[in-house]
């Protein structure tokens, strides 16, 4: 407590129907980081208003390989940017002073540091579904088969202790992005999620049973029963008896899932 993780969605409509921004991040827990539930806060919201802002170029683009520089060129560096702009707002506006949270830094610590947070994303639109993640958590495509990939990846530095973030001088370099081509695959959603989803499931692997389960309860139930389950779902996940961790998951369903 308090809950360190967000997220957030918005519609992009510029991008015809359906079209939309989701994201979720988790504020790192470690007593350095504590402000990372304003970090958190600030990543989301920031991901979802670039991703409207930039939402003219995006239509441009005719290709994955396209798709993906603008990402790593664009994207992302707007979102870091704006990210730092916001943490250093709010230093402004509530600086660290001597007391509590001050005694929580090390000595080399830059204000940033104290807003730490991962940050995982998905733009979809037309064929196309854009994929950034920096830190850890996953990033899963559920096919219509029941099968699950993960488009996004990996970075070998993720090891259950240590995470890439928001409030590192590097923090560029560690994004990792993916696109995805609805035409080339029969795509039924993406699931975005904090570490602590991944970290309450029982089998192991847990992505195949999990997303085989989500995209046959989605065939017999209907998405909207899968709608009204997920947040019990993600409760019993984030609860001493799943990973006792800040749970949050946004699941994005497409057109094609059964």
């Amino acid at each position: 407590m308090p809950n360190q993780d967000a997220e957030q969605s918005a519609s992009l409509e510029r991008l015809g129907q359906g079209a939309l921004v989701a994201a979720v991040s988790d504020g790192h827990g470690n007593q350095r980081h504590f402000r990372s539930e304003r970090g958190s806060k600030f990543a989301v919201d920031i991901a979802c208003e670039c991703s409207a802002d930039l939402a003219d170029r995006l239509e441009a683009f005719v290709d994955a390989k396209g798709i993906e520089r603008f990402a790593l060129t664009t994207l992302v560096p707007t979102i870091l940017g704006r990210w730092i702009s916001a943490v250093d707002a709010d230093v402004e506006r509530d600086p660290i002073v001597s007391g509590a949270e001050s005694d929580q830094q090390t000595s080399s610590d830059l204000p940033v540091v104290a807003y730490g947070s991962t940050l995982l994303v998905a733009v979809a639109w037309q064929q196309w579904v854009l994929l950034a993640q920096i830190g850890d958590g996953d990033i899963l495509a559920l096919y219509v088969d029941g099968k699950v990939g993960s488009p996004v990846p990996d970075d070998p530095r993720l090891d259950g202790l240590r995470t890439t973030s928001l409030c590192q001088p590097n923090a560029l370099d560690s994004f990792r992005v993916a696109v995805v081509d609805r035409s080339l695959v029969d795509l039924a959603g993406i699931l975005l999620a904090t570490d602590g989803f991944g970290n309450a499931q029982a089998a192991d692997p847990w992505e195949p049973a999990v997303g085989g389960d989500l995209v046959e309860m989605i065939r017999s139930r209907g998405v909207h029963w899968v709608e009204e389950q997920l947040p019990e779902w993600v409760t019993r996940c984030a609860s001493s008896d799943g990973s006792a961790d800040d749970t949050t998951v946004a699941l994005l369903v497409t057109g094609d899932a059964p």
